[in-house]
């Protein structure tokens, strides 16, 4: 029997299992065969060890890439919501860098929703104008992991779910989900000084039980989210109103310089905002769409 390999949770417990090397055939060298959030079948040796002998297929996913030429790395499996954590400063609130995880959060999915954490460090107002002029497509909610403000509403909308939190190092990923869970041990970081930007206090995904149903899988906080390959359309989804705006002349159109474009002439008309359209743009060109 070979040591442990992963941790399975069975509703009650959460108990050490060794994966059976039969599952990692065929896997390429540096993936894993398992995701936090996998389901799977176990059995218990005559040593009473417990196994992992198959693994069901996903119904939803939430995968990034490390870097160009870096195949996708599944980070949570079978979670219903991505839950973006963003803050109002200390780092400064980044709609693209939204956008960038809804659109992971779609492809895999899983319906994205935004929490704006730190609005003590910023007067209500001002936190939800951030919300308004940046156009952000998401339902939301504001809330402060420091003082408490929204926590209870946010562990009533996730309670009896499965929910994934992503975000930027230091936007208080971790902080929240101490607030949530209050009697699990949970690592906390701060955010440098010099540079603005937080620590990796979280530095593998992690299921964290929720006391009345459901679960919570906690991923690392990253400096950068990137997408791999990306379509026009792809990116389009992410803006309802440039999804949703009439055909345009061309099927393969991606809102650019294309003549007849529908999206182009909403902007000249005002019924597509400008900020929201620059935010596309900027997604296109950060994931090199031709």
């Amino acid at each position: 029997m070979f040591g442990p390999s992963a941790l399975v949770w069975d509703g009650v417990t959460i108990l050490p299992a060794a994966l059976d090397p039969k599952l990692k055939k065929g896997t390429r060298r540096g993936q894993s065969v398992l995701a936090v959030g996998d389901e799977v079948e176990t059995e218990r040796g005559q040593d009473g060890a417990l196994s992992i002998t198959a693994v069901a297929e996903r119904r939803t996913y939430l995968a990034r890439f490390g870097g160009e030429g870096q195949e996708a790395q599944v980070i949570a499996a079978n979670v219903e919501r991505a839950v973006i954590i963003s803050s109002a400063d200390e780092p400064p609130f980044r709609p693209a860098v939204v956008d960038r995880w809804a659109l992971l959060a779609r492809r895999g999915g899983l319906i994205p929703f935004l929490v704006l954490n730190k609005i003590d460090l910023v007067p209500l107002e001002a936190a939800e104008q951030m919300i308004e002029e940046a156009a952000v497509p998401l339902s939301h909610m504001l809330g402060s992991a420091l003082i408490g403000t929204g926590m209870e509403a946010l562990r009533d909308s996730i309670q009896g779910t499965a929910s994934v939190f992503v975000g930027h190092s230091g936007v208080g990923k971790s902080s929240i989900l101490r607030r949530l869970l209050p009697d699990t041990p949970i690592v906390t970081g701060e955010v440098s000084g010099k540079t603005g930007k937080g620590k990796h206090t979280t530095t593998s995904a992690r299921l964290y039980p929720l006391p009345g149903g459901g679960h919570v899988i906690d991923t690392p906080g990253v400096r950068s989210v990137s997408l791999g390959n990306v379509s026009a359309s792809e990116a389009a989804e992410v803006f309802p109103e440039i999804r949703d705006v009439g055909p345009c002349r061309f099927a393969t159109c991606t809102h650019r310089t294309e003549p007849g474009c529908a999206v182009l002439a909403g902007v000249k008309d005002g019924s597509i905002p400008e900020g929201v359209y620059a935010r596309y743009r900027k997604l296109l060109l950060e994931a090199e769409v031709p």
